[in-house]
């Protein structure tokens, strides 16, 4: 039931602004500090979460003054010339997440600091019809507002740290590879890209199936990942007592396996899964479920410490004219100020428009300015395409739905990253490079990802599946994709194998293989090749079938397929030559005079390993020092 509390004390004029802070100087902590009108948390250290969680209205989730939409929380954060405004939130009684509340006069911001120092910050409280779509910069002063201050002191990174609290927020910095902040190291996406509905998960509060395809090996349409339990640990920590454990063990497992993404949908109401939403119901659109958020964010911090990079497919196909009928309105802008709010402080984010959009150029531009307007860490923003079957025009879609999205965006100020979808395994080598180019020339280089694979009913098959496909799906794929200068790869599962597909994937070790074939080629790129200077060069190969892929007259890879030879035109000098196997990973191999013989001037001819014809090669050549 909403909380029953006496307005009339409360309700004020639209531009009046409730007093939060006590004026006071916050020294670097490990531990909770409490002042009089709020209470400020985190370890004060660089990349991680600095919390502030203020005193303010009693408020609950039915209220008719919505918490949501009728009030507006903003923070000013500053060091030096760096200055942030940063959305806050209602945060119910504080700790929703364990005691399940919808009421409470706790009000919260979360500020992920990315310099150390002082960090000063004044925050307001606005009240007024529909302010949370309509406010986002402080208000001028006059005599009704307020604006009390406070700082704390951010110390550097711990270097024991794990994931992206070591090697910082992942941003976009103008090339093919998003970059770890604080390292300034590339990163390649080796991603998990099913299923779809992670976060239909039975421990989180409010969460059932709504409807959507039929789920028969999930008890109530829902995850549980009991196979996952046993990869939790007790430093992981859980909510409610005992909750998580199946969910962060999952976690645990990929990022071991070496996979540093994940692919999920936060709102697919109406769409495939019908059983993630925000809201109290899947039929509210401007009240959101305060514990729910709670619990979620729980787990993106847990795959920030993983280094997890987050992909937010903030909409699907099937439910994209759900909000505001496709149009930026009042609902769908709260529902992305919720989620920036809530989640923005994150390191590892990437707002993705929707899943197969069907919304135009205009519709997808309003979206993703609103989000670039109201994001103060300028996450790379996605979008991501229906499938293409080349010359076959598919019902309501066009001839080339991957022409049709992208082309419109190519130099676009807002978009950093076309999210692929591939129906034909194929064409992956060849039409990463195309958007590769074409965003080059366009002025804004994008950063490709290969996020949908194959036909629908299939993706990546399990280890043991008869029609098992890794050999396949590694060249055309992963490794074609990657040589064509891709900035990452995930991995769909398909919908033939129902208690394995997309939808009701439970257990991640039924492609323990496969996530091993991944990660030997993104370990591969990370130890061995400057991969951020090198491009594609095919045409320096004779074989139409291999690929290379190269800083020209210093360092050449070359991808030969089984029972291939090519001959790979190069410069002069002294060059070693190494062989890596790319299903089992492992050392190179660089035994003198096998796999290669020189055939003509710049020319040299490439050969299977040890005349091990029977598998795929990947070639590194290298000029001598």
């Amino acid at each position: 039931m909403p909380l029953k509390v006496n307005r009339s004390t409360m309700r004020i004029a639209f531009s009046k602004i409730y007093l939060l802070l006590a004026f006071g100087v916050l020294l670097g902590c490990q531990e909770k500090k409490t002042m009089a009108d709020y209470r400020l948390e985190g370890s004060m250290r660089k990349w991680q979460p600095v919390t502030i969680t203020f005193n303010g209205p009693l408020a609950a989730e039915k209220d008719s003054l919505n918490p949501f939409l009728d009030y507006q929380l903003l923070v000013n954060f500053s060091n030096g010339n760096d200055r942030k405004t940063v959305l806050g939130y209602f945060a119910a009684d504080g700790d929703a997440g364990n005691t399940g509340s919808e009421q409470g006069n706790k009000w919260r911001v979360k500020f992920a600091p990315d310099r150390v120092g002082q960090w000063k910050f004044e925050a307001f409280l606005m009240e007024g019809t529909d302010i949370a779509v309509k406010q986002f910069t402080m208000p001028k002063k006059n005599n009704s507002i307020w604006a009390l201050k406070g700082d704390f002191q951010v110390m550097e990174i711990d270097t024991t740290d794990s994931g992206f609290y070591r090697t910082g927020q992942l941003k976009y910095d103008g090339e093919r590879y998003l970059v770890e902040s604080e390292t300034q190291d590339y990163f390649i996406k080796n991603g998990v890209g099913s299923p779809e509905t992670f976060l239909a998960y039975h421990e989180f509060d409010g969460t059932f199936k709504n409807g959507g395809v039929e789920t028969p090996s999930l008890i109530d349409g829902l995850h549980r990942y009991e196979n996952h339990i046993s990869d939790w640990n007790e430093e992981d920590g859980t909510w409610q007592d005992e909750k998580g454990k199946g969910i962060l063990g999952a976690l645990n497992y990929l990022a071991k396996k070496g996979m540093n993404s994940l692919y999920f949908m936060v709102m697919n109401v109406a769409g495939d899964g019908d059983n993630v939403w925000p809201w109290i119901s899947p039929n509210e659109r401007t009240r959101f479920y305060v514990s729910k958020l709670d619990q979620w964010d729980f787990v993106f911090t847990h795959m920030d410490k993983l280094g997890m990079a987050m992909n937010f497919f903030t909409q699907e196909t099937e439910n994209d004219t759900l909000l505001n009928h496709g149009d930026l309105g009042l609902e769908r802008m709260l529902y992305y100020k919720e989620m920036v709010a809530r989640f923005g402080h994150h390191l590892g984010v990437v707002w993705n428009l929707g899943e197969e959009t069907n919304r135009t150029t205009k519709q997808l531009k309003s979206y993703a300015e609103y989000i670039r307007s109201i994001d103060p860490y300028d996450h790379p923003i996605a979008v991501h395409n229906h499938i293409r079957v080349t010359g076959k025009r598919m019902e309501g879609r066009p001839l080339d739905p991957i022409k049709e999205t992208f082309s419109p965006l190519l130099g676009y100020t807002n978009l950093e990253i076309p999210s692929l979808q591939m129906y034909d395994t194929t064409e992956v080598h060849q039409e990463v490079k195309k958007w590769v180019d074409l965003s080059k020339n366009s002025k804004k280089p994008w950063v490709v990802y290969v996020d949908e694979i194959g036909h629908y009913d299939i993706g990546v098959t399990t280890d043991t599946a008869s029609n098992n496909n890794y050999d396949m799906v590694m060249h055309s794929s992963l490794w074609g994709s990657l040589l064509s200068g891709a900035g990452g790869t995930s991995w769909y599962f398909g919908g033939l194998d129902q208690a394995n597909n997309d939808m009701a994937a439970e257990d991640f070790r039924v492609r323990d293989k496969w996530w091993t074939v991944s990660n030997n080629a993104t370990e591969f790129f990370k130890r061995h090749l400057p991969f951020w200077e090198m491009q594609n060069h095919d045409e320096l190969l004779s074989n139409k079938k291999a690929y290379c892929f190269a800083k020209k007259d210093e360092i050449y890879v070359v991808y030969l397929p089984k029972g291939e030879k090519t001959d790979l035109t190069i410069s002069d000098g002294a060059f070693s030559i190494a062989f890596y196997d790319p299903k089992e990973g492992g050392m190179l191999h660089d035994k003198q005079n096998e796999g290669w013989r020189i055939t003509k001037p710049n020319s040299v001819e490439l050969s299977a390993f040890n005349g091990q014809k029977n598998k795929d090669w990947v070639i590194l050549i290298a000029r001598n020092k």
